[in-house]
This record gives structure tokens, sequence and C-alpha cells, in this order.
């Protein structure tokens, strides 16, 4: 029960610090829409997607090593083992991030000509690649508190980079003004500053809280660690390579089109900058469990724990479906309402209601790659993630359906390891309350913006709840289990009332 509760109770910690971030990350999308526009907001998104690669060179499969690694040390009793880890990791990240800038630093001139197109992108460039060491240092250092457990100070030490990160950034674009390579630059060096304050910050953390004697037996660290990166970084450059084609794949097909530079950068910056960052913004719960599902189910296959694995994949994949489903039903339903609120802009809530049905495998997705690392399945997690990507590349048009694809075959490993048989009926009932809370949404049509997204969110909570019960998709058990979670110190006492007898997992 208590590892139970440690978990979820993570996974809430983490959840609302994503939530934030996201929340103000989105405002500041916003912010910035207004401010350089949808083409500024898509010639930000080839930057970042070019950053977003080198990132990838820069880690080189480091962090998912590291989550692993340290996990399978803390089930071990051996501290200094995941001191070992961290070391090892942060030398390795360190190599490949500096060949990565130094890459990224002398090819800046020739991706803004060739890739991006517009020259202006090359200073933003050369300022991400100052960067890469830090986020890199970042990305590692949050992975070991991730997988020891330490979340709230990796929670507090996020929340602090990215209010310091948005601080700067606001006042270099006070100084930058209406120009926007200027306007790029800023953006990029507020980041960059942030990341490289949260890097210190965290090793700092990370030094005070690992003096430990030095291993009496050979842990062979350097091996385990390339046998894990080896394989994940390959992948990860191939995926990451493909990805960075897709996406500048699509402002050049508008291009191609026919549409104007500047009217195929604008489409590119509302698809790209503004629909998704609020698609995928409730996804943020999801992201903080499958992080924590990494070290937790690890540990889990060290002790060959099959009952727990069972029990986290059950309420997992069930919970995740609920989830999943309602966001789906809401988002298509306020997508107009969201689209004028947020970006004044009757595209963006267009492509928002285009994009919701996606929800349903894209949320469970991020689920299931997390379940499947944890049980040591990184090499056929990145073996599917890469020839979905592929298939993005070479059927762009079909997009979606190669990110089913993708789901369907991460899933399938996820069964087979697991032995789980998932029950038909319950998701079948998540779709049919979820249908039934859309269309109870759909029932309302106001005038008022504003009250027109609160009413139809009125209405979903109530028609989704009835159906719940209706239908019964929670279980007393399910019940029991969230009220569990969601409020321990209740649980604690409902424990001692029952004489220890719990009905929760």
């Amino acid at each position: 029960m208590r590892k139970n509760r440690s978990i979820f109770y993570h996974t809430l910690l983490l959840t609302g610090v994503n939530v934030l971030l996201r929340g103000i990350s989105m405002l500041f999308q916003v912010y910035l829409a207004g401010r350089i526009g949808p083409a500024g907001i898509g010639l930000l998104q080839l930057i970042l997607s070019v950053g977003g690669l080198a990132m990838t060179l820069g880690v080189s499969g480091a962090r998912v090593a590291v989550l692993y690694l340290c996990a399978e040390e803390f089930g071990r009793r051996r501290p200094y083992g995941v001191r070992s880890a961290v070391i090892h990791a942060l030398i390795y990240g360190a190599a490949c991030s500096t060949l990565a800038a130094m890459a990224l630093c002398l090819g800046a001139g020739p991706a803004a000509e060739y890739w991006v197109g517009d020259m202006r992108a090359a200073p933003a460039l050369r300022l991400l690649a100052l960067s890469l060491p830090a986020n890199t240092f970042c990305a590692i250092l949050g992975g070991y508190f991730t997988a020891c457990g330490r979340i709230r100070r990796l929670a507090f030490v996020e929340v602090a980079e990215r209010l310091i990160s948005l601080a700067l950034t606001f006042a270099l674009l006070s100084r930058a003004g209406q120009e926007l390579t200027r306007a790029c630059c800023a953006i990029v060096l507020g980041s960059g500053l942030g990341a490289a304050v949260s890097a210190a910050w965290l090793f700092r953390l990370f030094v005070r809280a690992n003096r430990v004697k030095a291993p009496s037996g050979p842990l062979h660290m350097p091996s385990r660690l390339l046998r894990l990166t080896g394989p994940l970084a390959l992948s990860d450059y191939l995926r990451a390579g493909l990805n960075t084609l897709e996406q500048f794949l699509i402002p050049w097909g508008l291009a191609r089109a026919g549409k104007s530079q500047a009217a195929s950068m604008a489409a590119y910056g509302t698809i790209c900058g503004m629909v998704f960052p609020v698609l995928m913004f409730p996804a943020s719960a999801l992201y903080a469990l499958s992080d924590l599902l990494v070290p937790e189910l690890a540990r889990a296959c060290a002790e060959e724990n099959r009952p727990r694995i069972h029990m986290l994949t059950d309420r997992c994949l069930r919970m995740g479906a609920l989830f999943a489903g309602g966001c789906a039903a809401l988002m298509l339903s306020l997508a107009d309402s969201l689209g004028q609120l947020l970006y004044r802009s009757p595209e963006a809530g267009h492509y928002l209601r285009l994009f919701a049905p996606t929800i349903l495998f894209l949320y469970l997705d991020a689920i299931v790659d997390g379940m499947c690392k944890g049980l040591g399945q990184q090499l056929a997690s990145a073996r599917y993630n890469t020839i979905t990507s592929f298939l993005d590349v070479v059927f762009l048009y079909l997009l979606l359906i190669t990110h089913l694809i993708n789901f369907a075959l991460s899933l399938r490993r996820l069964l087979r390891v697991t032995g789980y048989l998932p029950p038909a009926g319950f998701f079948a009932k998540v779709l049919l309350c979820a249908g039934a809370s859309g269309l109870g949404c759909f029932c309302f049509s106001l005038s008022n913006v504003w009250m027109q997204l609160c009413v139809r969110c009125a209405a979903f909570a109530l028609v989704f709840a009835l159906f719940l019960q209706l239908t019964g998709t929670l279980s007393r058990a399910d019940t029991q289990w969230l009220r569990a979670t969601l409020f321990p110190g209740g649980a604690r006492k409902k424990s001692v009332d029952t004489g220890g007898k719990t009905f929760y997992n």
C-alpha cells in the first residue's frame, strides 16, 4: 500500500507541477502569438525543431539509461551504485552535448538557409548550441531525481527554472522590440540561462545527497551504461532526424501547394505552436505517470514482483483510458470556444476540433511507452517509434494512422511481457461515457464565448459523472483506490478503523 500511494502521490505532485508549467507555457505562447504573430511562431517552432534534434544528439539516450540504472541500484540498496551511474552519465552527456553544440554552432548558417528557409534563424540556432550542455545536465539529473523518488526537490527546481526563464525572456523581449530575429534570440537566451541555473542547482543537490563511500566491488558501470545508451542513442538519432524532417515537410508542402512562405509559416505556426500545446495540455498527468513508471517497474522487475507489475498495468491502462476518453470528448466540444478565447482564431478552433479524437491513443501511448521502458523493453519501444517516425515522413498525410500503429505495437509488446488481458467491456463503457458527455455539451450553444465555455464544462462534468454511475465504469475498488490516492491522510485513518485491512492496492 505504501509503495502504491508513493508512486501515485508522486504522480499527483508531478502532475500539479506539469500542469502549472504547461499552463504558464501556454499563456506565454498566447502572449507570443499576439507579439510576433503566427508566422513568427512558425519560425520559432522550426528553430526549436532543429534545437530538439541537437538536444537528442546531446543526451544520446542518457536520461532513460540513468533512470533505469538508478532504479536498479536503488532497488538493490547500493547508494554508491546510484552515484556511480549518475557520474558516468554526466561525463557521457558532457562529451556528447559538447560535440552536438559544436556541430550546431558551425552548421547554424546552412541549417537556417536550407532547412528553415530563413537566415533570421541562424543567430538563435547558435544561442541554442551554447545552452545544450546545461539542458543535457538537467535531463540526466532529472532522471536521477525521478528514479530515486526525490520528486519534491525536482519539482521545486523545475518551477523555479521556468519562472526564472520567463522573467529573463520577458526582460529580453522588452529590449528586442518587434524585430523577429532579436525576438527569437531573446526567447532562446532566456530559456538557456534558466537551464544553466537549474543544472547548477540540481548538481548541488545531487552532491549533497550522495556523500557515500566508494563501492566495495566492481559495478561495471561504463559498460552497463553504454549497453543501454548505444542502441537507445542510435534509435533516438534516427527518430529525431525523421521527426525534424517531418516538421519541415509541413511548411514545405504548404509552400508547394501554392501558399507564400509567410502563409505557409503562419499555417504551420497555428497547428504546431498554437493548437498542439492546447491539445496536449491535459496530458501533463500522463507524462508525469509515464516518467515514474520507468523506475517503478524496473524495481518491480528486479524484485520479480509479478503481482505488482500486473496491478500497475491494469490500473494505468484503465484509468488512462478513462482520462483520455473524457479529455477527447471535452476538447471536441470546447474547440471553437478555446480557439476564440486563447488566440482569437477560428482556424485554431477548427484544427483543435479536427485533432481532438487523436487524444484517445496519443495519451495512452505515453503511458504504454513508459511501461515498456520500465519493463526493460527499451529496444522494442525504440524500434516501434523509429518505424512510425519513418512512416510519418513517407506518409505525411497519414500521420495520425502511423501514430496509431506505434500505439498498437507498443501495447501488444506490453501485454505480451506482462501477460495482462485488458477488459474490453471497460473500454467500451469509457467510449460510451465520453460520447454521451460530448453530445451533452453540444446541446448548449450560446452567443457569449465565456458563457458557452462554462456551461459546456459544467454539462460535461454532470453527464460524465452520471454515465460513470449508470454504466458502473468505476468499481467500488476503483473508487476506494482513487480516494486513497487523492486523500492519503483519509486513507490512513480508514486503514486504522478497519483493523489495518484495506481494499485497494
